[in-house]
C-alpha cells in the first residue's frame, strides 16, 4: 500500500500510523532469559552443595569410626582399670579387717590390767606396719599408674601377696631369655621406682605355658622360665635396686593363672614374669622359742627394722 490508507477502493484515508515497539514481547523474552541463567546457577548451586555435603558426611563417618575406634580401647583401659582397682581393694580390706583385729586385741589388752607394756608396744608396732602396707600399696599403684592403665603390666593381689604382672610378649620375643628392646625399657622402669622402696625385698618369678619348647638353647619351660627371670632380676639390678632386696625364681608352667589352659588368649596369660612383695620379717609369725637364730652374715649385727610394709 502507499503513504495513505483508505477506507475505499480508490478514495485516500488516513494516514499509516508506525507499529508500536513490542515492549512486552522484549521484556517476557528478558525475563525469560533471567529465569533460565537463575534456574542454571541454582542447579550448579545445589549440586556444589550436595558434593560438600557427600564429603562433609564422608568425613565426618571417618571422625565417627575414630571416635568408636577410641572409645572402645578407653572402654577396655577403663575395665583393667577397675580390675586392678578391685584387687587393691580386696587386698585393702584384708588390711583393714587385719588391723580392726589388732585393734580390737589392743583394746582387751588395755583392759586387762595384767597385760604386759611389751604385749601392748608390740601390738601398736603390729598396727602401724599394717597402716605402712596399706600407704605403700597405694603408693605402688600410683607410681605405675601410666604401665597399668597401658596394659604394660598389672598390680593384683595373688595369695596375699602384692604382684607386679608383666606379660611375657610385652618383654622377650618367643622362646629366648634376652629382652627386646622395649621390654629392657620397661623393666628398667619397674626398678626405677621399685627402688623408692630400698627396704623391701621382692621375689622375680618367671612362668611359661605348658606348651613343649621348641628351642635347643633351653632344656624345658621351667629352664626358660628361670633364665628370664634371671635375666629381669640383673636389669633391675643396673636400674639401681639392691641385689640383696631380689630374689629370682622360675614356676615354669607349674603355677598357671588359667589351669589346661588351651586358647592362645589363656596360653599368653600364663606367660609372664611377676614381681611378688615379700612380706618384711616383722610380719611374719614369730617362730618357737625353743629354735636357734642363725647369726646374720655382716658380721653379728642384725638386719634394721623394715619400716615399708
Amino acid at each position: 500500500m502507499g503513504k495513505y490508507d483508505t477506507d475505499e477502493v480508490g478514495k485516500p484515508g488516513k494516514p499509516l500510523r508506525p507499529r508500536p515497539f513490542p515492549w512486552k514481547l522484549w521484556l517476557f523474552a528478558l525475563v525469560m532469559a533471567a529465569a533460565a541463567g537463575a534456574a542454571g546457577y541454582f542447579a550448579w548451586d545445589f549440586r556444589e552443595q550436595v558434593k560438600a555435603t557427600e564429603v562433609s558426611q564422608a568425613e565426618h563417618a571417618g571422625k565417627l569410626a575414630s571416635t568408636e575406634k577410641a572409645a572402645v580401647e578407653c572402654k577396655a583401659a577403663q575395665d583393667q582399670h577397675l580390675k586392678v582397682a578391685a584387687d587393691a581393694k580386696a587386698i585393702a580390706a584384708k588390711c583393714v579387717v587385719d588391723s580392726k583385729d589388732l585393734t580390737a586385741q589392743n583394746t582387751k589388752l588395755s583392759g586387762n590390767l595384767n597385760a604386759s607394756k611389751d604385749e601392748l608396744a608390740a601390738l601398736r608396732v603390729q598396727q602401724r606396719e599394717i597402716e605402712n602396707r596399706l600407704a605403700a600399696i597405694a603408693e605402688i599403684q600410683k607410681q605405675f599408674a601410666r604401665m597399668i592403665d597401658t596394659g604394660a603390666m598389672k598390680v593384683t593381689a595373688r595369695r596375699g601377696s602384692l604382684v607386679i604382672s608383666l606379660p611375657a610378649e610385652v618383654l622377650f620375643p618367643s622362646a629366648v631369655a634376652d629382652l627386646s628392646e622395649d621390654g629392657l625399657i620397661k623393666v628398667q622402669e619397674v626398678g626405677f621406682t621399685l627402688k623408692k622402696f630400698p627396704d623391701r625385698r621382692y621375689l622375680v618369678v618367671g612362668h611359661s605355658d605348658n606348651q613343649p619348647l621348641k628351642s635347643a638353647l633351653f632344656k624345658d619351660n621351667w629352664e626358660l622360665a628361670t633364665a628370664r627371670a634371671l635375666t629381669v632380676t640383673r636389669v633391675l639390678v643396673k636400674a639401681g635396686m639392691d641385689p640383696k632386696n631380689l630374689v629370682p625364681a622360675g614356676a615354669g608352667e607349674h603355677d598357671p593363672l588359667i589351669e589346661k589352659a588351651t586358647s592362645a588368649k589363656d596360653l599368653a596369660r600364663n606367660r609372664r614374669i611377676e614381681i611378688a612383695l615379700l612380706p618384711a620379717i616383722n610380719e611374719l609369725p614369730p617362730l618357737p622359742a625353743g629354735l636357734g637364730e642363725t647369726p646374720p652374715a655382716d658380721g653379728g649385727k642384725a638386719p634394721p627394722e623394715s619400716k615399708q610394709p
